[in-house]
């Protein structure tokens, strides 16, 4: 008997959820100068608002990922899903700086724990040959999200702003002819989300047995890999001392910190730069804002492909992990330092697209080495990670606009590229042979 496909199916709904992460969370790109306009934001407001999804997404990373280990990732993903949509179209409804503050705040608290629950539903339904290309396709789609956000979310502001539309919402009522199409925009953003919801809970079921359309053999291929991580969490040794008393955790979690303040101009300022520097408007630079994205969403493929295969080759597992993030950080300050200097839109946006594509190059081998560090603990460890590294997200698009305003876009440019640096050097820290904590049951990586 052929084992049916059903994980497939799984998969492509945690795909179209790694896309809606980051379609909802950079749209607000988009939409920002016509927000600042309407809610009379400051530059530093504005940057505030957008690192108030940061600072709620690593405070709730760990809680909402224990969640999902409590009661299942099918009510869990559900209720995250419907929350964060419920804010995205909150964010459309905001009337000022503090609305507008607490809707974005609110949405990071919902999109926390979306991606520790996606990883254990792969841990449930894929089989542990599946899992590392599986891993590459659900950031292949997170950074694509990014990418096409602009271009969906322009096409969306071009259509609600369209004679005939506004002709439809003056025979509902007069007054909808005069919502600002942005707010339209963040209501049909939500709207995408709860189809998702429900379409997932009718169709998922947390355990594969419970499915009926997956038969036998498929279950068989399924269940020893599965089987074999519901025994081992049941029987978790203490592992918080370990866990923070641990020299290669912290030094990637400061990894994240670093790399993600100069990966952060890519979901925020982007536009504004073409516009202050290079004279593009937003509405005219919507396929130069998801290009460093899309090439970001290959680049993470590659890199797996290419770490994978180092490691193998080589038999050296430090080697094949570091090389990609050293390598790649580096590349990427330099291509942000060259940024400022381009004299013409396609220069700049082609380094930007090295940049981002460099630093995402080292994704996979970063995210294998918290695997291989925290063996059968590493949804814990990696929400450790998430959650400090996230937390510079909080302050990096404020930090830059007070920059950029005060000291200009060059000495930006120069911090960001300082920061990938910092965070290529943390690798001299971290050793991927060594689990975290000690625990007899589990065989150390030579």
């Amino acid at each position: 008997m052929k084992p049916t496909r059903v994980r497939y199916g799984v998969m492509a709904f945690l795909c179209a959820l790694s896309f809606l992460t980051y379609y909802d969370r950079v749209c607000i790109m988009r939409a920002q100068q016509d927000i600042q306009k309407d809610l009379d934001l400051s530059d530093p407001d504005m940057g505030k608002v957008l690192g108030a999804f940061f600072l709620a997404y690593a405070l709730f990373e760990m809680p909402s990922g224990w969640l999902g280990d409590r009661y299942g990732a099918r009510g869990t993903l559900t209720r995250i899903v419907l929350a964060w949509s419920f804010f995205t179209v909150m964010t459309g409804a905001a009337t000022g700086f503090g609305m507008l503050y607490l809707a974005r705040f609110l949405f990071g608290v919902g999109e926390a724990g979306a991606f520790p629950n996606m990883a254990r539903v792969q841990g449930r339904w894929l089989p542990l040959a599946e899992r590392g290309r599986a891993g590459g396709l659900l950031w292949l789609s997170a950074r694509w999200g990014g990418a096409f956000s602009p271009l969906i979310f322009g096409s969306l502001l071009a259509l609600f702003d369209s004679r005939w539309f506004r002709g439809l919402l003056a025979m509902a009522s007069p007054g909808f002819q005069e919502i600002p199409s942005w707010r339209l925009g963040f209501s049909v953003a939500g709207l995408f989300g709860v189809i998702w919801c429900v379409l997932f809970y009718l169709w998922f079921r947390d355990d594969p047995a419970d499915k009926p359309s997956v038969n036998a053999a498929e279950l068989t291929l399924i269940r020893p890999d599965s089987a074999a991580v519901e025994h081992l969490s049941h029987h978790a040794p203490k592992i918080w001392r370990p866990l923070v008393r641990s020299r290669s955790l912290w030094a990637l979690a400061i990894y994240y910190i670093c790399g993600s303040i100069g990966w952060s101009f890519f979901i925020t300022w982007l536009p504004r730069f073409l516009k202050d520097v290079h004279k593009v408007d937003f509405n005219q630079s919507e396929l130069a804002s998801g290009l460093p994205l899309f090439c970001g969403g290959i680049a993470c493929l590659a890199g797996g492909i290419v770490s994978d295969r180092l490691v193998r080759w080589t038999g050296r597992i430090y080697f094949g992990r570091a090389i990609c993030p050293i390598g790649g950080t580096l590349t990427a300050a330099a291509a942000m330092l060259l940024v400022p200097k381009a004299s013409s839109v396609p220069q700049a946006v082609a380094l930007m697209c090295l940049a981002s594509a460099a630093f995402d190059f080292g994704q996979a081998a970063n995210w294998a080495t918290m695997v291989d560090i925290g063996g059968k603990h590493a949804g814990t460890s990696t929400g450790f990670i998430n959650m400090v590294g996230n937390l510079s997200g909080a302050i990096a698009p404020w930090l830059a606009a007070e920059i950029f305003d005060g000291l200009g876009w060059p000495t930006l440019f120069t911090v960001y590229a300082a920061m990938f640096i910092a965070a290529g050097a943390m690798w001299m820290l971290i050793d991927p042979k060594k689990r975290f904590y000690e625990d007899a049951t589990d065989e150390s990586r030579k």
